[in-house]
């Protein structure tokens, strides 16, 4: 019986050299695989030529010459232009009204009216038969010459002579009508006692109306916050500081038919121009500068307006700017205090999401699909805001992966 034959093992250095093999050869097939899959299902975008706006966002008061109009003297509240109308300087805005005076100009008023259609009602029926009698006088003057004229120029007698005696009576009446007719005239252009009792009510009712006439020109409002006294425009480098506002007056401006005491105030004239913004950021902005111009943009709104920076002040952790208005549209004499951004730079380029971009070797750049296959692209960023950024070194319509680390 012969013995039994046993199994010989492979060297301990081939197996492990095969095992690594086997490793190597999995890995690369996990990579192919996972890379093929990862090529499929990564998200991608493209990149596109657009602007990136850097700003800051701040609070923003706005500013400008504002003059508080009060009643003269008692009485009622009667206003003459509409909230927002914009007037000139020396406009009525409203008139304060005396109810009593302006009761008794009103009743001599309807006297006078009173008086006048009795005066005209008599002037116009003396003048009817003054120049029906006239026309009768003429009519007969010219029968008196027909006939003398037929006569002949021989003819000396009696009933001759008795109608050129008659002829001269009508002529002294024509004349005696015509001085009439002329003083009637002048009457008619001096008026009646009438005249007297609507001049005296037009007194009365200057008495009893006191206009309320604003020095400045701009647009008149009727609400009241108590910024109204706070700045000058000429001191604008002050609202660098806090601004402390009066309490709004009490009570509130006057409606129309109030009665009001003297001194109530009844509205403002608001000059839209130079409108101011202070604007309070609650960051350090260093790139703020003086006399650089930027954009305000209204959060609420979405209204966006030229500025200047006329003064500036930083802090530890905050900033404060004055921003002089280039224009100021009429809707924002109704606005004081609202949320805004101050765009200071516009940056054009490519534009990318912000999460594409990633770092490889020290350097800065995004995944770009290329001939079929994923390649790191160094690019140099310009700008960075709200999760876009713009970069150079790489052109609009690539397609770029979001997110993609290897």
């Amino acid at each position: 019986m012969s013995a039994p034959r046993t199994r010989k093992r492979l060297p301990w250095s081939v197996m492990a050299f095969m095992a690594v093999l086997g490793l190597v050869i999995a890995l690369n097939a996990v990579h192919v695989v996972g890379g093929l899959l990862l090529a499929k299902t990564v998200r991608r975008t493209v990149a596109e030529e657009g602007v990136v706006t850097i700003g800051s966002s701040g609070e923003a008061v706005f500013l400008r010459r504002e003059l508080i109009l009060v009643t003269p003297q008692a009485g009622v509240w009667h206003p003459k232009v509409a909230k927002g109308e914009k007037v000139p300087a020396g406009t009525n805005v409203g008139e304060v009204l005396n109810p009593k005076l302006l009761d008794r100009a009103r009743q001599l008023q309807e006297k006078a009216r009173g008086e006048k259609t009795a005066w005209e009602s008599e002037l116009q029926a003396r003048q009817h038969r003054l120049d029906q009698t006239l026309i009768q006088v003429n009519e007969k003057i010219q029968l008196l010459l027909a006939e003398l004229k037929s006569g002949g120029p021989q003819q000396q007698t009696a009933p001759v002579q008795a109608q050129n005696d008659k002829l001269q009576v009508l002529l002294r009446q024509r004349g005696r009508l015509l001085t009439e007719k002329e003083q009637l005239n002048q009457e008619a252009a001096g008026g009646g006692q009438w005249r007297q009792t609507e001049t005296e009510a037009k007194e009365l009712m200057a008495l009893a109306t006191t206009p309320v006439v604003t020095p400045l020109a701009g647009r008149f409002e009727v609400s009241l916050d108590g910024y109204e006294d706070v700045f000058d425009p000429l001191e604008y480098k002050v609202a660098l500081t806090a601004l402390t506002p009066s309490s709004p007056l009490k009570p509130a401006p006057a409606s129309a038919g109030d009665y009001v005491d003297s001194g109530r105030a009844v509205g403002k004239i608001i000059q839209e121009e130079p409108t101011f913004a202070r604007v309070s950021f609650q960051e350090r902005v260093d790139l703020l500068a003086l006399d650089d111009r930027v954009d305000l943009c209204l959060r609420a709104t979405q209204v966006q307006l030229s500025a200047k920076v006329v003064a500036l002040a930083h802090q530890e952790s905050e900033s404060v700017a004055v921003l002089k208005l280039i224009n100021a549209p009429p809707e924002l004499s109704s606005v004081r205090e609202a949320e805004a951004e101050v765009i200071y730079q516009q940056v054009r380029g490519t534009v990318v999401p912000e999460k594409s971009l990633t770092y490889q070797d020290g350097q800065e750049g995004v995944y770009r699909w290329h001939q079929g296959k994923w390649s790191f692209t160094p690019v140099r960023v310009l700008a960075v805001d709200k999760g876009q950024a713009v970069v150079s070194g790489l052109k609009p319509g690539a397609e770029i992966a979001v997110g993609l680390r290897f």
